[in-house]
């Protein structure tokens, strides 16, 4: 990841699996974390006015707190008021946690254990939202916008339902469509780093579509922090997709961390190279995506996904399909507090071409509103960004 999106990047020491919290600890125990949390806003947050603002009015806000679920629950919420993208608390409770931990620790193995699933936390549930491809959800049957109720006879939790079962079938209790029974469906979790379970879907996912005699590019990309999705890309372009008429690429959920050179790869003004050896054989070397783009967002692509987002549009390079972006663009910057828990703050302010996005977010040419809950593997995004893919020129 570039210093652009991974400002003041923390390498962390491997983490292992938490033990259950007990139910109750010291209340000077939370204060104490608490302000750690308060200091590091004080010193570190990107506004240092309102930062210095924010940490005087909270000095001792974690007073009376019993719990760490009552911690986080209050942290996040003082956290709120200073209105900031890339600003959390996590515990190793959440599967953020160890997603975040994954993309910042370099070479540091990160492990948790997963169906390959992201889910969205909605009024009525928690829905599944994105299926990694070749993932054990994927393979067990689960489709976009089921409504998990339970796992092995539990409430479901994203975290907790899989933790400590890798390689161990878990029952999970599904609702495709509203009011009817609930299905079951069994999955084996996997123990895997994140980022190696989103690369692996990215590759695994690239495919073709075949739409009105066309050939449709699809590759999602649920993170973009690092070069091994960079190359991961440039790799599908030259192989799998090469064949493509137009290239749509998801940005929809998951993180950020694109870089700016993330752009070149659909730049025209690249030169392409004609390699001649001595033996007069001749080879193409084209670095750059030529035919049409249409890249799809939602109000869950962040960060650098947002900025790559807003120069292809900016530039025509691609047309935009979805919902306005999150105009979550600052830079981010993780800090381990005493107890293991992950404290996720901006630092840096970041200009687009001198133009603020942070609460703003970036527009699509060609609006889809989602319709995730009971959608049944439905995708009316995908669907709408193929048609329009397919008419480009």
């Amino acid at each position: 990841m570039t210093a652009f999106f991974a400002a003041q990047c923390f390498c962390f020491l491997a983490i292992a699996h938490p033990s259950p919290e007990p139910a109750m600890a010291p209340a000077a125990d939370y204060v104490v974390l608490g302000q750690e949390v308060v200091q590091y806003v004080k010193k570190q947050f990107f506004d240092a006015k309102r930062g210095q603002e924010w940490a005087k009015n909270h000095e001792r806000y974690a007073a009376g707190v019993r719990t760490r679920r009552e911690f986080a629950r209050l942290t996040n919420r003082v956290l709120a008021e200073l209105k900031a993208s890339h600003t959390s608390y996590y515990t190793p409770q959440d599967v953020e946690y160890y997603m975040l931990r994954a993309i910042f620790s370099g070479p540091t193995e990160i492990l948790y254990d997963s169906i390959g699933i992201d889910c969205a936390r909605l009024p009525d549930g928690i829905f599944v939202r994105t299926l990694f491809a070749n993932g054990p959800a994927e393979k067990a049957g689960l489709l976009r916008g089921d409504k998990i109720l339970s796992a092995d006879g539990a409430p479901f939790d994203p975290f907790a339902s899989f933790h400590g079962r890798a390689d161990r079938e878990v029952v999970l209790q599904v609702e495709r469509r509203a009011g009817e029974a609930a299905l079951e469906i069994r999955v084996t979790p996997r123990h895997i780093n994140p980022k190696q379970e989103w690369l692996e879907a990215q590759r695994k996912g690239a495919r073709l579509i075949e739409h009105e005699g066309k050939k449709i590019g699809y590759v999602s990309l649920f993170s973009c922090a690092g070069e091994e999705h960079h190359m991961a890309l440039e790799e599908s372009l030259r192989t799998t997709l090469r064949t493509a008429d137009a290239l749509i690429i998801d940005f929809r959920n998951g993180w950020g961390g694109c870089s700016p050179k993330f752009v070149d790869l659909f730049n025209p003004d690249v030169p392409v190279l004609t390699m001649i050896q001595r033996s007069g054989e001749s080879q193409l070397f084209d670095s750059s995506w030529r035919k049409p783009v249409v890249v799809l967002i939602n109000k869950g692509s962040r960060s650098g996904k947002e900025v790559v987002s807003y120069a292809l549009k900016k530039h025509r390079r691609a047309t935009l399909v979805g919902e306005r972006t999150a105009g979550a663009v600052l830079g981010g910057s993780p800090r381990l507090l005493s107890d293991q828990s992950l404290l996720f703050l901006a630092t840096v302010d970041v200009r687009v071409d001198g133009e603020i996005l942070e609460g703003k977010g970036v527009e699509p040419d060609v609006a889809v509103p989602d319709t995730l809950p009971y959608a049944a593997g439905k995708d009316v995004q995908l669907e709408k960004a193929v048609r329009v893919a397919a008419k480009l020129k």
